[in-house]
């Protein structure tokens, strides 16, 4: 068994062994209502202000205790503000205003600060106090709060600390928030950091130690203590790669960190050589974006950059508007505000006559010949945006016909700038055959592929299914049309033949694509399979058509079929003057554009499905999108960029699903060949999801072999009900079955939710029966409110109730603080009854753990006696190997129930009331006392401990040491008068006192 207790000085010794001093929190002088320690924050801003007057130090230290707002999040940026830019307090001098600048943090020079690691830290407010496991103070200020959980209890894990930390900062503590760099969760086995806004898929593992280490896997707390936690690095995570957006504060991951860490360096190196900087291979989906952020923000610290103007190209206006936007959002981190050229001119106008900084976006369009010199500086750092789809042409072609020397985008850009650096940065990988952008930009700088982005749960697994077959599609013939395609791809403005082959085959393609006949078919059975899966995750899901013509053909065969649909599909493109008037209304304007966007990433609207050609397959992000509907030919990158668009992490999607009606599978392996090696069998056809998810569930059938189900397959919801309930009986017979039993159904939800319509309906059924005991385990077996998700709708209704005989007992009720009630005579009679003791015994594990806490609070002696013969018991439990185990066991707990009750009621019998009982029970419980002291006088010692302590039970008396001091002295003189033995007097004390802390908690 590790317990949260041994856990916690593991992660001690971690911080320790960095270097960081520890003290226990008895140890620490402060007022437990201050979150701050006051004196050390005092005294660190006098030593990292030399010279500041105290008068001023006192201001800062008064504004950084003191906010505007009780809100967490907007104090936190206003801290945040304060301690990696200073405290601004203004000073009267001989009647002018001086100002001073009050640095909190020594950045560069760790050593020059005070770092304090201290557990068990107890913090008072609202009335109520909370204790957090572990925080880290720097200069008196509680920069990192963690939430540890036992390493051997299954029922709890990293979820149950997130939530413990988001109540504390919700309800109950919120004031140690406003001063939080990041949180920390860990049950020993996973370690994962977050801010105070971050949703806990948000909540990141650290797997690297240096930046040059590789990846290491499977030891989450040691990467994150050695890796977040060095004292250097820790600092430079806070000041250089933290930034508040949109609401949220944002904190990189550690192959951001050092991705970004490595592009500074290179840009550094590049100033001053050819250039070129380098290439940024980051996975789509693993926040590219933000890490543009973090790397213009750093170089803008710079000093030897001299405030660099940062010009970032996209090849896209949308792609343009949307990293405009991030930016924008992070204008504070950055320290200027982005500007975005409009025009050619505009662009011009923004960087002509620069001198220094501004950060500025254009479209690499806008670089024509025309555009001439825009600047010779050398202080000019050009991120490009997807380098790969646009940064080809410094060398001439010629056109075969006219003999014309034709440039692309690349040389008017370099003409522009000639004594820029460049960097650029790519979602998908650079091709092995084509070296033209790294020729263009440098070697690459640093690698984050799909497979590490899925491991470390940056993005989700995509799968693939392909659905031809079913539409009944010639693949030969779409085969030939693809190869002509392609081929004028490739060779698209090599002469007016070519041009015209190609239009050809493009004519013929819309032909067979935009088959009438087809269309229903293609159209018919994307409904079907949608609605078989659109309540897995949120029902998101994009068609990607092949034209204009044909998107709009599918719109109205969906609104043919489903005319009650017309709020869940909606078409977006651009707008076209040749469009039909149908089409136009459809489609709308630009502004109709932005609101749709809104609306689709609102998980709650009932936008569900969009139909696109071309917009939205790059860089648009909704989380919650599963499923992707494929019918257009597409090639390398543009295939990878587009199914990117279903790989985000949301809660409960635990993969994003490509479904093919066009035959993509071939180009998609080949696609996949310029990823890294095992990148390559990350796409994983969906056959090998359906092929996993019937092996599971021929190893249920197995196990089941002994246990007839097959009355859930029929009419009566009784039965059905009544075969769930005996199936969870069964599998808890022996703790290895249930064991199994458990993982396997694990990895049956998951897999399921994945391929759920290449599977037939009766493997469907099964399925969901398998599903529905293991959620009837769960919900019997666990505290708090059941995951209901785990269940479908019609299960999970009726598994809310468990049905004892003729009558209905509610599990839910049996985890409220009444929940002993539930085990009144009347129910203990139901649960004799009841012939699945596993779940009989489940239910009165559950209600005697919560009696115990209760009791606990009452009388310590009581819980602690009966809590070491409930652990034996849940051990035999826990070791049962056959049926008469639980029988046994079952039987054991009700005797345990009854001798609780009756240990509980025992005070009343010696005319003692609660609390009186709980003082007798702790001074008895030594057994030498027992044999010197007679019950009678203990009954009176207990009796005038009970007046003593009301009597000098003060407003908080608990948390303030002179008012403790005092009660201690009152005890004793009660103990005194008894004369009882002066050897056993300390502990008597220290337990009677810490009995009455229990019972004001209760109070």
């Amino acid at each position: 068994m590790f317990t949260e207790e041994q856990l916690e000085q593991a992660v001690i010794e971690y911080f320790q062994e960095l270097g960081y001093p520890y003290l226990p929190v008895g140890k620490l002088e402060r007022d437990k209502k201050e979150v701050l320690l006051l004196d050390r924050l005092e005294a660190a801003l006098m030593k990292l202000n030399p010279g500041a007057p105290f008068d001023v130090i006192r201001e800062a230290m008064r504004k950084i205790r003191y906010f505007d707002t009780n809100d967490v999040l907007t104090n936190n940026k206003v801290f945040h503000k304060y301690l990696t830019e200073t405290v601004e307090v203004a000073e009267f001098v001989d009647g002018e205003t001086v100002y001073h600048r009050v640095r909190l943090i020594d950045w560069e020079a760790p050593e020059n600060n005070d770092f304090l690691v201290v557990n068990q830290l107890e913090v008072s407010e609202k009335g109520q106090e909370k204790i957090p496991d572990i925080v880290l103070y720097v200069n008196g200020m509680p920069l990192v709060v963690a939430e540890l959980k036992s390493t051997s209890r299954e029922e709890v894990d990293i979820e149950d600390a997130y939530k413990q930390l988001k109540n504390y900062m919700n309800v109950h503590i919120p004031s140690l928030f406003y001063y939080n760099a990041f949180l920390v969760i860990s049950d020993g086995v996973k370690a994962r950091a977050g801010t105070i806004t971050a949703p806990l898929d948000r909540f990141m593992a650290w797997k690297k130690i240096n930046i040059e280490d590789d990846v290491i896997e499977n030891r989450e707390l040691e990467t994150l203590m050695f890796g977040l936690f060095e004292p250097k690095r820790f600092l430079d995570v806070i000041k250089n790669f933290t930034l508040f957006a949109n609401e949220a504060k944002i904190m990189a991951a550690y192959h951001q960190y050092y991705g970004m860490k490595k592009a500074v360096a290179s840009v550094m190196r590049a100033v001053c050589a050819d250039k070129r900087a380098g290439v940024i291979w980051h996975t789509q989906g693993s926040g590219k974006s933000y890490s543009m952020v973090f790397l213009a923000g750093n170089l803008v610290r710079q000093e030897q950059l001299k405030n660099p103007t940062i010009v970032v190209i996209t090849d896209r206006n949308d792609l343009d508007g949307q990293l405009f936007e991030t930016f924008c959002g992070a204008s504070e981190f950055l320290r200027q505000t982005p500007l975005q050229a409009e025009t050619r001119s505009h662009l011009k106008e923004l960087l002509e006559h620069r001198q220094t900084g501004g950060i500025v976006f254009s479209t690499i369009q806008k670089f024509e010949e025309e555009t001439g010199l825009l600047s010779e500086r050398e202080n000019i750092i050009v991120m490009v945006d997807e380098a790969h789809r646009s940064q080809y042409g410094v060398d001439p072609k010629y056109d075969i016909e006219t003999g014309e020397q034709k440039y692309g985008y690349a040389k008017y850009l370099r003409e522009a700038l000639p004594n820029a650096t460049y960097i650029a940065f790519t979602g998908t990988p650079i091709e092995t055959t084509d070296r033209s952008t790294t020729g263009l930009f440098g070697d690459v700088i640093d690698v984050y592929d799909m497979t590490q982005a899925v491991e470390d749960g940056a993005t989700v697994k995509i799968y693939y299914e392909s659905r031809l077959a079913k539409v009944k599609l010639d693949e030969k013939k779409m085969n030939e049309i693809d190869q002509e395609y392609w081929r004028m791809q490739v060779h698209e403005g090599v002469g007016d033949y070519i041009i015209e082959q190609s239009q050809k085959s493009l004519s013929r393609m819309e032909q067979i694509i935009g088959d009438q006949d087809r269309i229903r078919e293609v159209v018919t059975d994307i409904i079907h399979h949608y609605e078989e899966r659109e309540h897995l995750v949120k029902g998101k899901a994009m068609i990607v058509a092949y034209s204009r013509n044909t998107a709009f053909a599918m719109y109205k065969e969906i609104m043919r079929q489903r005319p009650d649909w017309k709020d869940k599909v909606k078409i977006v493109m651009t707008e076209n003057n040749q469009d039909p008037e149908e089409l136009a209304k459809l489609v709308g304007n630009k502004q109709t554009r932005k609101q749709r966007e809104k609306e689709f990433k609102d998980v709650d609207h009932p936008f569900k499905i969009v139909i696109v050609v071309d917009m939205w397959l790059t860089g648009f992000d909704v989380p919650a999108l599963d499923t992707m509907y494929i019918d257009k030919p597409m090639k390398a990158h543009n295939l990878m960029q587009a199914i990117a668009r279903v790989n985000r992490v949301y809660p409960g999607k635990t993969g994003g699903l490509i479904v093919d009606y066009i035959g993509l599978k071939k180009n998609l392996m080949e696609a996949l060949q310029t990823y890294t090696k095992r990148d390559q069998d990350k796409v994983q056809e969906n056959t090998q999801a359906r092929d996993i998810a019937l092996n599971i569930l021929e190893v249920l059938r197995n196990m089941f072999h002994s246990f007839d189900y097959r009355s859930f397959f029929g009419d009566s919801d009784k039965k059905r009900y009544e075969v769930i309930c005996g199936g969870a009986e069964f599998v808890q017979q022996i703790e290895k079955r249930k064991s199994l039993f458990m993982t396997e159904t694990k990895k049956l939800k998951d897999v399921y939710k994945i391929c759920t319509g290449l599977l037939s309906k009766e493997q469907k059924e099964e399925i969901s029966y398998f599903i529905a005991v293991r959620s009837f385990i769960m919900k019997s077996s666990r505290t708090g409110t059941p995951d209901l998700k785990e269940v479908n709708e019609r299960i999970a209704k009726m598994l809310e109730e468990a049905i004892l005989e003729d009558e209905v007992m509610v599990l839910t009720q049996a985890v409220s603080s009444e929940s002993f009630d539930l085990l009144d005579e009347e129910n203990i009679k139901k649960l004799r009854a009841l012939p699945q003791k596993n779940i009989a015994s489940t239910i009165l594990m559950r209600v005697l753990k919560q009696k115990l806490q209760d009791v606990k609070k009452t009388n310590m002696t009581v819980s602690q006696t009966f809590s070491k013969r409930f652990e034996k018991i849940l051990e035999k439990y826990n070791n049962r190997n056959d049926y008469t185990d639980v029988y046994e066991v079952f039987e054991e707990l009700l005797k345990f129930k009854e001798e609780l009750q009756a240990a509980i009621e025992e005070g009343k019998q010696l005319g003692l009331t609660e609390e009186e009982k709980a003082f007798f029970d702790v001074l008895g419980s030594d057994p030498d006392i027992k044999k010197l002291m007679e019950d009678e006088i203990l009954i009176q010692i207990a009796k005038d401990l009970a007046k003593t302590v009301k009597e000098n039970r003060t407003h908080d008396w608990d948390k303030k040491a002179q008012a403790q001091a005092r009660m201690r002295l009152e005890i004793k003189k009660v103990l005194r008068k008894y004369d009882y033995p002066p050897n056993k007097q300390p502990k008597a004390v220290e337990d009677v006192l810490e009995q009455v802390k229990l019972q004001c908690m209760n109070m």
